[in-house]
């Protein structure tokens, strides 16, 4: 038995697939044209005027008019502090509005055992929530703390266990990471996350850099970033950085940006959680709520979609395009892409490309066994091996 379907890119080894090879077109005759009658004329006029008007109602496919010179500066938070004091007052108001369990304040109270519980809390949160929604990881998370309430409950259990529990979320790996690094916490660290972005990065299974700097700060206090999608579409227009989105330079701006924020914050886990709020629920893709985005006297973004350039009372600083003058040749910005003057806050960041799916033929060998015709049927599955993304499903070998 066989089935084709469209690989996922993330199956590929290699980052750049090869241009598939085509055949030369055969060179045409060119003959006189005959003269075209009304009609056709007519419809080829319509058609000219349409393409006209597609191209004035999108700016990628009008001509590009580059984004005005300006210095490298505009992409560096260098005061954030007035920013990060309307960001906070914000988040205050909101954060129990959508109603989330393992969203809790930060107790300076706490112990070195509260607060290695909060970090567990915290983790269990931030892998659910991979690709997944909000309100979906809700209930998959109270049923989770619920059965496992520490991470010792956690260790001691068994990837059946785990994945019972996991069914119908989806990208089972991360529940096996999720009970590995629970059993390698407890044998190597005494029952507890590391208390350090570092340690907790390159020794648990399955937590990056985002990871990390979420719980370290979160549970913690220590003064870690995060960046996240939300984050990342937030400060590429807090500081109107349009470059390829996934460049090392990008996100090295990018990275220091959420860093500036929290840096000398009193409460960083907050700090990072409103960042998060905020790029999910105001700062988003399609229709941003940018007047109501606390932020948005300090957007260069919203700055230049509202005044081309025109100075505004109150955001001259360095994130402020406005708030400089001419650079010298030397400090121009040489990261950003060409971007149509004028264009909405919606056009950062830049479009990462989208790669073409591949194609893949899997052939299913279906073994079948019975003691006699008309008897029980049996069929032969295997699991799939552990690290992908379906780690725990069964299929035919």
């Amino acid at each position: 038995m066989s089935r084709k379907r469209k690989a996922d890119p993330s199956d590929s080894g290699s980052e750049y697939e090869d241009a598939p090879y085509e055949k030369k077109k055969p060179r045409k005759t060119v003959t006189a044209r005959k003269p075209q009658t009304k009609a056709k004329a007519k419809r080829r006029e319509s058609r000219d005027a349409s393409s006209d008007s597609e191209s004035d109602q999108n700016p990628e496919s009008a001509e590009m008019l580059p984004i005005r010179p300006h210095a490298s500066a505009i992409h560096v938070l260098s005061s954030p502090g007035p920013s990060r004091d309307a960001l906070w007052k914000w988040y205050d108001d909101v954060r129990d509005t959508r109603g989330m369990p393992w969203r809790k304040p930060y107790q300076h109270t706490w112990d070195a055992e509260a607060k290695a519980q909060r970090a567990y809390e915290v983790w269990v949160s931030e892998i659910m929530l991979q690709q997944t929604q909000v309100a979906t990881v809700i209930p998959y998370y109270n049923r989770w703390i619920e059965r496992f309430p520490t991470i010792r409950d956690l260790a001691a259990s068994d990837i059946d266990t785990v994945n019972s529990l996991w069914k119908g979320l989806g990208y089972y790996s991360r529940a096996a990471r999720l009970l590995s690094g629970a059993q390698k916490a407890v044998k190597e660290f005494g029952g507890r996350l590391p208390d350090n972005p570092q340690d907790m990065e390159s020794k648990i299974p399955g937590i990056g850099r985002y990871s990390a700097g979420a719980i370290c700060s979160i549970a913690y206090n220590q003064r870690v970033p995060v960046l996240d999608g939300n984050v990342h579409r937030l400060m590429s227009r807090l500081l109107a950085l349009h470059a390829s989105p996934k460049a090392k330079q990008t996100l090295d701006v990018l990275w220091a940006g959420a860093s500036a924020f929290v840096k000398d914050a009193e409460l960083p886990g907050d700090v990072n959680q409103a960042l998060i709020e905020l790029g999910s629920t105001v700062c988003k893709v399609r229709d941003p709520a940018c007047h109501s985005c606390p932020l948005q006297p300090w957007c260069a973004a919203y700055e230049q979609q509202e005044g081309a350039g025109t100075d505004h009372e109150g955001t001259k600083d360095a994130t402020s395009p406005a708030g400089h003058a001419v650079p010298d040749i030397e400090d121009l910005c040489t990261l950003c892409e060409p971007l149509p003057a004028g264009s909405p806050v919606t056009a950062y960041p830049m479009k990462a490309e989208k790669k073409k799916a591949r194609e893949e033929l899997d052939i299913v060998n279906v073994i079948e066994w019975r003691r006699h015709a008309g008897g029980e049927r049996w069929f032969l599955l295997v699991r799939r091996p552990e690290g992908g993304v379906s780690s725990i499903s069964i299929t035919a070998p």
